[in-house]
């Protein structure tokens, strides 16, 4: 199944946004363990990172994103 660019452009933007979420959170949560507000940013920013990747790759491998190629096309 192929999607158009502007349907890749709002998966794109849909993974950017939770990723932001779960970077927010993930600081959020390590500021209130106790580590102080440089350690909760770079916790923060390595969570981002961490599923930003996650999320690219499985919409990637799903042919979601991306153009593949096929025999015969």
């Amino acid at each position: 199944m192929r999607l158009t660019f502007s349907v890749q452009v709002l998966l794109t933007l849909l993974s950017f946004v939770s990723s932001l979420l779960v970077a927010v959170v993930a600081g959020a949560l390590s500021h209130e363990a106790g580590a102080p507000v440089a350690g909760a940013v770079l916790y923060g920013g390595s969570a981002f990172i961490g599923w930003m990747t996650l999320c690219v790759t499985v919409l990637t491998a799903l042919g979601l994103l991306g153009h593949q190629s096929h025999p015969g096309e």
